[in-house]
């Protein structure tokens, strides 16, 4: 009788904090995994949600550009002043914008022009080539959607077929 005037005084504690932690972790581990799984989208997410900011993600794609950018200084002052010039306006431009310029030929041509040396002439007929021509597609839609893998897999395949050096040509006889 005793034991059971003490079980209705002093019921057994429920452990809800055990429960709490595990579904804590059930929904960690979910989140995690469609991050992996969708690595893009999330960091478009993020890059929502810090209000149009570059996203950690979006600095390393920049680094990558940059450190590619100083490796083809030459000891040229003019050149590498040129590269200098380029890399602090990268710096500068929100991949946001970039973004938005894959889906604009006129918004890419007005990025090109504020961003290069490149007259409003030369940048509109840098902006019509690739808004244009079929090749560049696959790269404009990878950047739009900010999937710089993808990008980067696409420009390294318009470098082998020649396509970049078309379009530089065109760029030069303006």
């Amino acid at each position: 009788m005793e034991t059971s005037r003490n079980q209705r005084l002093h019921p057994k504690k429920k452990r809800r904090w055990v429960k709490i932690l595990i579904g804590f972790l059930i929904v960690l581990v979910v989140a995690i995994g469609l991050v992996i799984a969708f690595p893009f989208q999330a960091n478009n997410g993020l890059r929502t949600i810090m209000g149009g900011r570059d996203t950690p993600v979006d600095n390393a794609a920049k680094g990558q550009i940059i450190k590619k950018l100083d490796d083809t200084k030459n000891g040229d002052a003019v050149h590498d002043q040129i590269i200098d010039q380029a890399v602090s306006h990268l710096q500068n431009t929100s991949m946001q914008q970039v973004m938005s310029a894959a889906n604009s030929s006129g918004a890419a041509a007005k990025l090109i022009q504020d961003n290069t040396g490149l007259s409003a002439t030369q940048a509109q007929t840098v902006s019509k080539f690739v808004f244009e021509h079929p090749e560049f597609t696959s790269l404009r839609t990878a950047v739009a959607n900010g999937n710089w893998l993808q990008a980067y897999q696409e420009y390294q395949n318009l470098s082998s077929d020649g396509n970049i050096n078309q379009l530089k040509s065109d760029i030069q006889g303006q």
